[in-house]
């Protein structure tokens, strides 16, 4: 009688034992594909003839873990309609009676999915039952048909039949979806600690992390917030209502922007987030949120356009910092934020795995800024220790100078003695000779008055030592007057002429050769001066000539921007004056190497006053030492450049 009273449908089912069979071997053969509940509702719904059938497997906290569903009309269901339908039920463990299978239509769950099924699928007749695997409640199972096709009852008796095969095969999936999801996770942990141990960069690890961490979870939206505090010390003590600092977001991820980045750092006021404020002072535990909760919970006139959004489930870990010692807390550097658009209970193994990458990023984050620190002391000691050596370079090389400056002072000093001894013993020697021989009463009167010219002339040279001297010391001390007049160059450089051959053509057959501009040419100088440069530059001339040679003065007059110069040159052909020699030929007591040898007289002060009246007449001297073109090679042309003013007022 109950085999005949079921429908045709039913009969076509060829019997329990025929369903169970094929679920099994259904699950046997799909257990690997990606779209397994959605499959195992089509076989189901298949086996029993129904026009559609819903397949939801339940976690341990009464939220839809996965859902599949198949359909014979297409235009029946969308997805939208499912998930408005499963997101209002609330499917916790205490909602079912330990021995309930089918979904009574007195409780208050089939109350509830037959006014949802109404709203959302009006004109459909549904029949339920709830799937449990070891006592727990993993799925429940709903098959519609059209309002005029009522369920029967042999239908209603088999489904409680067949719901440990249908709780088995779901318990199959769970299992299945566990592994899977077990091997995410250490898919993750390897990207996230090869990512740590790779990058330098806290940006870039920040990015990736949250991107992996989203895309692994399947978050709708995951941002990373830093604190900076305006008083540090006091925000280590969260028991304060609260604290004053910044929440800056370093690091966005959405769903709907992947592969998209933004160089800006949206930050706002920590005060200005009730949920901020609330997660600092949990820390370290996290503050979650099942649904309704967007985020950031700021005011409108704070709010930040770019991160606005509606978002249900709110997950906040904490990243916490380094404790500075064991009765003290740690600090919270910043949080991690997961956001769902949709109701969401967060698992224990999500939660774990999220504690898991925030404790690598917060250590990351210590070592980062550690590592700043470090590299800070570093750069500041290495400045330090580069200043150190280059004070110890500059004070090593000014001990070097000094020292250099002292040897060459020690040789002027040798060159000085051995040359004021040479003109100072020698004059006194001749005269002293020439003394003796005057003594002698037959002298005749011509070799009386030989030796009188030579006692006359000893005390010429050193007279003209003294003066040098002195008016060395006049010049350095600044004391020595200066009273310009007119000049007539011309015969001034005549009568030095006239003395220079009387003088150096018989001692080394010299020849003077004179080149004036004009036969006139006049100058507005201090004379004394002017004269005393004139013969001193003659004299140098004639003494570092070789013999037989012509020794050549040039004088004229030049105009420039300032005015009108004198230019006078005087150039001799001699002996070779080193580079090495040529910057320091004007240094006091500095003579030329193996003048001494070479018996040429001299003190080493003629070319230092020399250059002391040049500045003292406002003019300039330059000197040159080049290879001549004639056939002797170690003779060079030294050529003394001497510009000055030719009209200068006079001083009263």
């Amino acid at each position: 009688m109950e085999q005949r009273d079921l429908p045709k449908t039913m009969q076509q089912a060829s019997g329990i034992d025929h369903i169970v069979s094929n679920i099994f071997q259904f699950i046997q053969a799909s257990l690997n594909s990606p779209n397994i509940l959605s499959n195992l509702a089509g076989k189901f719904a298949n086996l029993l003839l129904v026009e559609t059938c819903i397949v939801v497997s339940i976690d341990a906290y009464g939220s839809t873990n996965q859902v599949g569903y198949w359909q014979k009309d297409h235009l029946l269901l969308t997805t939208q309609k499912i998930t408005q339908l499963l997101s209002s039920l609330s499917l916790a463990q205490s909602d079912f009676t330990p021995s309930q299978v089918l979904i009574q239509k007195d409780s208050h769950l089939f109350k509830t999915i037959d006014h949802l099924v109404k709203e959302v699928l009006p004109g459909k007749s549904w029949l339920g039952i709830i799937t449990r695997y070891q006592q727990k409640v993993n799925g429940l199972v709903l098959l519609f048909k059209p309002d005029s096709c009522k369920w029967s009852s042999s239908e209603q008796k088999l489904l409680p039949e067949i719901s440990d095969s249908m709780a088995i095969a779901i318990s199959q999936i769970q299992l299945q979806q566990q592994v899977h999801t077990k091997a995410q996770y250490q898919s993750l942990f390897k990207k996230i600690s090869r990512e740590i141990s790779q990058s330098s960069h806290l940006q870039s690890l920040f990015n990736t992390c949250l991107a992996e961490l989203c895309t692994t979870l399947e978050a709708d939206r995951g941002i990373i917030l830093m604190l900076k505090y305006q008083n540090p010390l006091k925000a280590k003590n969260r028991q304060h209502n609260s604290v004053k600092g910044t929440v800056r977001i370093t690091s966005h991820w959405s769903d709907s922007d992947r592969g998209k980045s933004s160089e800006d750092e949206p930050f706002f006021s920590l005060s200005d987030s009730d949920l901020c404020q609330k997660a600092w002072r949990n820390a370290p535990k996290y503050l979650c949120f099942p649904a309704d909760t967007p985020f950031p919970d700021l005011a409108p006139e704070s709010a930040i356009d770019s991160f606005a959004t509606d978002g249900s489930a709110l997950l906040m870990m904490p990243l916490m910092g380094k404790k500075s010692s064991g009765t003290d807390s740690a600090g919270v550097l910043g949080f991690l934020v997961l956001q769902y658009n949709e109701k969401h209970h967060w698992l224990e193994d999500q939660l774990d795995l999220i504690d898991w990458v925030c404790v690598q990023l917060s250590t990351a984050l210590v070592h980062h800024q550690t590592l700043n620190q470090v590299q800070s002391i570093v750069e500041e000691r290495t400045a330090k220790l580069k200043w150190s050596s280059d004070v110890q370079a500059k004070l090593s090389a000014k001990m070097r100078q000094h020292i250099d400056q002292l040897q060459k002072l020690n040789q002027l000093k040798d060159d000085f003695m051995n040359s004021m001894s040479h003109e100072l013993k020698t004059p006194l020697t001749s005269m002293k000779i020439a003394i003796k021989m005057l003594r002698h009463t037959e002298l005749s009167p011509e070799m009386h008055e030989k030796y009188l010219n030579i006692l006359e002339q000893e005390w010429d040279r050193e007279y003209s030592l003294i003066k040098d001297l002195l008016t060395l010391q006049q010049v350095e001390s600044g004391k020595l007057t200066y009273s310009p007049q007119e000049l007539n160059l011309t015969q001034a450089i005549a009568n030095l002429a006239q003395s220079f051959n009387t003088k150096w053509q018989m001692e080394k057959g010299l020849e003077l050769k004179i080149n004036v501009s004009k036969p006139d040419l006049k100058i507005n100088t201090d004379v004394e001066s002017l004269e005393h440069i004139l013969s001193e530059l003659l004299l140098n001339a004639a003494k570092y000539s070789d013999e037989n040679t012509v020794v050549e003065l040039l004088a004229q007059s030049q105009t420039t921007l300032k005015g009108k110069d004198i230019v006078i040159s005087v150039a001799n052909s001699g002996a070779e004056i080193t580079p090495e020699e040529l910057p320091y030929i004007f240094d006091k007591f500095r003579r030329g190497k193996g003048v001494t040898d070479r018996a040429v007289p001299g003190t080493g002060l003629g070319l230092t006053l020399v250059q002391y009246l040049v500045e003292h007449l406002n003019g300039t001297i330059e000197v040159t030492n080049e290879p001549t073109k004639c056939d002797r090679e170690s003779s060079f042309l030294t050529t003394f450049v001497l510009k000055l003013p030719q009209f200068q007022p006079s001083i009263s």
